[in-house]
Parts: structure tokens; sequence; C-alpha cells
């Protein structure tokens, strides 16, 4: 996949964040842990964008899964631009896939997650509801 066909593609969603001086390691690039950072990110546009609004109370996503394959250097100052979409929906869980992009649109890692739903009521993993599955299912990206 290229980052041109996940632009052309609208169950992908972008999410913009700019690097801060902060994020560097004293290698002088940035700190691998800031890579996890910019996943959730991504992660919380989608779900705060696609799946939350038909969310009923009391239901929240947590991430229980998170794998980050490490492709290139970012460096600040600078901005990165992560794609986000589903990979899977699963009965209580979705997955989630991502690219992670530099300026000079290198693809700087990929990932791959594992968010639950859970009940806020009894903090336990709870069926998707039936509205978020429904979006959830549309947004699927093989």
């Amino acid at each position: 996949m290229t980052r041109a066909e996940l632009e052309a593609d609208d169950r992908v969603v972008w999410t913009r964040d700019v690097l801060r001086y902060g994020d560097m390691d004293a290698n002088g690039h940035v700190n691998n842990s800031t890579y996890s950072v910019l996943c959730e990110s991504g992660r919380v546009n989608l779900f705060q964008t696609r799946l939350v609004p038909v969310m009923p109370p009391g239901f929240y996503f947590v991430i229980v899964r998170l794998v980050i394959e490490f492709k290139a250097e970012l460096f600040y100052p600078g901005t990165v631009r992560t794609a986000t979409w589903l990979s899977k929906v699963g009965r209580t869980s979705l997955c989630v896939a991502q690219a992670l992009y530099g300026e000079d649109d290198t693809c700087a890692a990929t990932s791959e997650g594992v968010c639950v739903v859970m009940d806020h009521a009894t903090r336990r993993p709870a069926p998707i509801p039936d509205a978020a599955r429904a979006v959830a299912e549309a947004l699927l990206r093989g």
C-alpha cells in the first residue's frame, strides 16, 4: 500500500501532529516512545470522529495490544501525518492499522493495534454496540 492509495481511501482517517523539541532523544532523532504517542493520536482521532458519536453512554475503547515497526527516523522540527484505518472487527474488539509519514513523505513506521470495547459500569469487555459495529464494518479496510 502506498501513501497515495491511503489518501484516496475515505475509510482512512488522517491525523497531523507537530513534533516537539522534547520528543528528541540523545541520538538526535525523535524517540521511539513518541511513535506510540503518534499512534494514539491517530487512533483517538478515528474513534472520536467515526465511532464515539454512535456509541451509547457508558462504553469506551482501550488499547490492549500495540505493535510498531520502525522504518525510518523522524526529526525535530517537523510534522507527522498518521493514516489510521480498521483492519478487523471482532465481537468485542477492533484491529487498527496505521502508517506514519514524515515531512519528506517517507513511511517512518507502521503499527497494528487491538482495541477493546469496555463497559464503564463493569470495567469488563463488552460486545461492540450494533450502531458502532455498523459504522466499523463500513470502515473496514482489509
